[in-house]
């Protein structure tokens, strides 16, 4: 959350300060992109560091969430899709 608000004050900050009639839409452009990958990569980081807290090796305890999960692993997921699977499947 405290980076979406950065961001957008950073997008404020940026409109206020350009004078709208000199500036070109492609520099607009670049740098609210500029700001959206910035955004993506701290995303990126904190899901790492969050990642990396998790324990190493996750056990379900229900024998039909297991062979869930197992075929999870074994389908064409992206992590994504299998990291979402598995907070899913957690709360089976």
């Amino acid at each position: 959350m405290v980076h979406r608000v950065e961001m957008d004050n950073s997008v404020k900050k940026y409109v206020e300060e350009t004078d709208h009639e000199s500036v070109d839409m492609r520099e607009k452009h670049a740098a609210v992109k500029q700001v959206y990958k910035d955004l993506k990569e701290s995303y990126k980081s904190l899901k790492k560091k969050t990642e990396e807290q998790q324990p190493k090796r996750f056990v379900f305890v229900d024998s039909r969430v297991k062979e869930l999960w197992t075929m999870a692993q074994q389908a064409n997921m992206t992590e994504d899709e299998l990291s979402s699977f598995k907070v899913s499947l957690t709360f089976c």
